[in-house]
């Protein structure tokens, strides 16, 4: 057990809380929470409690909350979460004192998508802009100029630079994708966890032998070229569960997402993949106050 108070960074996803904590050498350690469907609120505070009881810390002094949805008007809870419902109306400061048993004044709430695309540009650094999109129950997206978050207005309401998972890229395949919502041919419905259920293969998800005229593929390529023509980036980053099963493609998704392009978009630009499913935790464990 560490005698130190220390920074803890959670990350509530839509399958499971994944926890780090970053101990006084810097050094950081991760653990996940069991998996869940659906979970209650109830289910969530267990969760994150079996999570900071493996970690074994003595104090937790500061947090880094990574929740995924829209923020209310005030800042202080998520109004609207897809995958999440249960974050709905939840006031951080409560969520967070009920979680650990104590009244924890510092703490930031950062989307995952934002906290895994820090955690990343702080282990590979580079001078220009990435687009780092996060593809797991969700997708989402963060932008960074070197390791500096962009964002749109106040930063501490969650303004980020868009909602990409829920970014409409028509038609692929022959027919029209809705989400649970009833949102039509959003790209989540495409490359979302949930709607990849036929290439899971004994518990894992294999996307080897996609091509780029399956419906997860094109509908991604034509959300990279979106990506590209707003933001010019030298590097995408692909993150979280998804991410990660798409790293046989990169070859084949560089070039198609390249081909043609306007010129007025970055030429030579790279794709990289995270290499840890903790990104997230550990970029909340960063950020964390």
């Amino acid at each position: 057990m560490s005698n130190h108070p220390v920074r803890v960074g959670i990350d509530l996803g839509g399958s499971s809380v994944k926890a780090a904590v970053r101990h006084p050498n810097n050094r950081m350690e991760t653990v996940t929470s069991d998996r869940y469907a659906d979970p209650s609120r109830d289910d969530l505070i267990h969760a994150i409690r079996s999570c900071i009881t493996r970690l074994d810390v003595a104090e937790v002094n500061s947090v880094g909350l990574c929740l995924p949805g829209k923020r209310n008007g005030s800042g202080t809870a998520i109004e609207w979460a897809a995958n999440l419902p249960a974050l709905n109306g939840w006031l951080f400061q409560d969520l967070i004192q009920t979680a650990l048993g104590q009244d924890t004044q510092d703490f930031k709430v950062v989307s995952d998508a934002d906290a895994a695309a820090y955690d990343y540009a702080c282990s590979y650094p580079v001078r220009g802009r990435t687009a780092a999109i996060s593809l797991g129950t969700g997708v989402g997206l963060c932008v960074l100029d070197g390791s500096s978050l962009c964002t749109i207005g106040d930063p501490s309401k969650g303004t980020g630079i868009g909602h990409l998972g829920h970014l409409d890229v028509g038609r692929h395949g022959s027919v029209d994708r809705f989400d649970a919502h009833g949102s039509r041919n959003t790209l989540e419905s495409y490359i979302g966890a949930s709607a990849l259920n036929d290439y899971q293969h004994d518990g894992q998800l294999d996307l080897a032998e996609l091509g780029q005229s399956d419906p997860p593929i094109s509908a991604l390529i034509h959300a990279f070229r979106t990506v590209h023509a707003i933001y010019i980036p030298d590097r995408i980053v692909l993150l979280g569960g998804v991410g990660l099963a798409l790293r046989p493609l990169q070859s084949m998704i560089r070039e198609q997402v390249s081909s043609q392009l306007t010129p007025l978009n970055r030429v030579e630009w790279a794709l990289e993949f995270g290499d840890s499913s903790y990104h997230a935790a550990q970029g909340a464990c960063r950020l964390a106050p």
